[in-house]
């Protein structure tokens, strides 16, 4: 049986900004992550490997479903296309503007 409090892999980041931008939100949900790897390797097109996010065993399952999650559902854009826009006359615009 596996230690409950081993690392182990949750996934593999893009870059070490996207690694470190899911630990924090996986933090928010009381889920203990690290990032393995990286070290400004993403700074080199050649570089191989990605920064790896690593959880606890015992928080493995609560952290998949929290990046599940994350991913947006198949045919959002589609959904998104549809829904209404808002109508602003340019005296709205000016007036928002006004304000910033």
């Amino acid at each position: 049986m596996r230690d409950p409090l081993e690392s182990v892999l949750l996934t593999r980041a893009l870059n070490e900004t996207a690694a470190y931008l899911l630990v924090a939100q996986l933090s928010d949900e009381g889920i203990v992550a690290t990032v393995l790897g990286g070290n400004g390797a993403s700074l080199f097109s050649n570089a191989l490997g990605f920064p790896q996010v690593m959880v606890r065993q015992c928080d493995l399952a609560r952290a998949e479903a929290f990046r599940a999650s994350l991913i947006a559902p198949e045919g959002w854009e589609d959904e998104a296309e549809s829904m209404p826009r808002e109508e602003m006359s340019r005296d709205d615009i000016d007036a928002d503007d006004e304000h910033v």
